[in-house]
């Protein structure tokens, strides 16, 4: 599906095939198609992938997840289903990650820009982000023969993407500091800002260590190396690029205006906000219509009753910019590295100086309390950030009970069935793997309690 997708591309035409509910892009600036590579520059074709992933990177993959950490619950409709994990292999696809606006068009920037360094590592770094997720999702997937002549790419093991996004991402640091002009005005991140796309690329770096520290420990360290190097401001933030202009809404905008009420706040985060007295909870959600002005959430398999809240208007508003690899992020990364490394007092510290920035007090806590303390943190920053789900098939914190009733909490998307179908090296459901090969079972959460969603 891949190979015959890229025979048939008009490069942005496909871009709603991330997922079968539904097309989110129109309006100035993206339905006009500027990414022909026949006829587009590399400014025209490198706006284009960067408004196309921000869906790959916050829209219904992104959604899904949010129910699984139970940050979210579906209250209606299919969504309803996907909250007990009743999902079909073609429910949530890749294509998307691939084609219109994905891998092959950052690609073709890479070749376009290849002799301005600054230009070319920032569209690598986008390449891991775009690739980090497709590993993260469905484990060992197409990268080394993707773009290729193969007409049926094999299936690369989820530690070599991995290890390979971080020598391109080592690549993507040495061209940023080469210099060169940049994508300057074209950037819709950073506006061409050197050090943060510099810090942005140790962030990511260190995200991805981690998502290898649980077969391979020596990785913390190397999580902190990178964390040391990583986004050191929230001003330095990588959000999203949205704005009002209609089509280029933030995508739950966008989700709510189409869906209504299938997805509502999660009753496991809500109650642990309101647990913490954590100053986040209204800046996060605001009551649902029959609420009485409480913030009440969904527990898993709920119907929406008029009762259950939904995003802040801050956070649901047309133009607000979703957060993808952040000063939060890094700062709990870093701590939680420090903690695996034998660091505790620097954990702590870490720990501390972040809570301070959003109103929580600072906590005193030793041994697997400050892990949990470290882990609860990062999951209540990390609101609606697939790092959620990352970090819990990791770590099993939160400790959450399956919202099907069973001893197994949705560890990975199914292949593409669209892919299965034209590329004999994707197995099938029965064959396939239930969980990635990077995210072994894990036995006890973090405080030591047996894990209640790996079985």
């Amino acid at each position: 599906m891949i190979r015959q997708t890229l025979r048939m591309l008009t490069v942005v035409s496909a871009a709603g095939a991330v997922t079968a509910c539904s097309t989110y892009f129109t309006g100035p600036g993206i339905d006009a198609n500027p990414n022909v590579p026949s006829v587009a520059t590399a400014d025209q074709q490198f706006v284009g992938f960067q408004a196309f992933n921000t869906y790959n990177l916050t829209g219904d993959v992104n959604r899904v997840i949010t129910l699984f950490t139970q940050q979210m619950a579906g209250t209606g409709r299919q969504w309803a289903g996907y909250d007990h994990y009743a999902i079909a292999e073609n429910d949530f696809v890749w294509d998307g990650f691939y084609t219109g606006g994905g891998l092959v068009d950052i690609r073709q920037v890479e070749q376009k820009v290849a002799g301005d360094k600054f230009y070319l590592g920032v569209a690598q770094v986008w390449e891991a982000l775009t690739v980090g997720m497709i590993a993260d999702v469905w484990g060992n997937v197409p990268y080394s023969e993707a773009l290729g002549t193969v007409s049926t790419p094999k299936l690369d093991p989820q530690a070599t993407v991995y290890a390979s996004l971080q020598t391109l991402l080592d690549q993507a640091i040495t061209n940023i500091n080469a210099g060169g002009n940049g994508p300057r005005e074209s950037d819709l991140i950073y506006g061409g800002d050197k050090t943060s796309w510099l810090e942005a690329a140790n962030t990511l770096k260190a995200r991805l260590y981690l998502h290898t520290a649980e077969i391979d420990p020596p990785s913390y360290a190397k999580a902190l190396a990178a964390a040391n190097k990583g986004i050191s401001t929230g001003s330095h933030d990588f959000t999203s690029y949205q704005s009002s202009t209609k089509g280029e809404e933030n995508h739950w905008f966008q989700f709510r205006l189409q869906r209504g009420t299938d997805i509502s706040a999660g009753k496991f985060l809500v109650d642990l906000m309101k647990s913490r007295s954590d100053p986040r909870l209204t800046k996060y959600f605001t009551p649902g219509a029959a609420a009485n002005g409480q913030v009440i959430g969904a527990a898993p398999n709920s119907e929406d009753d008029g009762t259950f809240a939904w995003l802040s208007g801050e956070r649901a508003a047309a133009g607000y910019r979703q957060p993808i690899m952040t000063y939060g992020e890094n700062m709990l990364i870093k701590a939680e590295a420090q903690y695996k490394t034998g660091d505790e007092a620097g954990a702590r510290t870490t720990l501390n100086a972040w809570r301070g920035t959003v109103g929580l007090p600072a906590v005193s806590t030793a041994g697997a309390a400050l892990y949990t303390d470290i882990m609860q943190e990062k999951y209540v920053t990390l609101f609606q950030n697939p790092e959620a789900w990352n970090d819990y098939k990791r770590t099993c914190y939160p400790n959450l009970t399956p919202a099907d009733g069973s001893n197994t909490l949705m560890a990975r998307l199914p292949y593409p069935g669209t892919e299965r179908s034209t590329n004999p090296n994707i197995p099938s459901p029965s064959q396939a793997q239930k969980r990635n090969p990077n995210d072994p079972k894990t036995a006890t959460s973090t405080d030591g309690t047996a894990c209640k969603g790996q079985g």
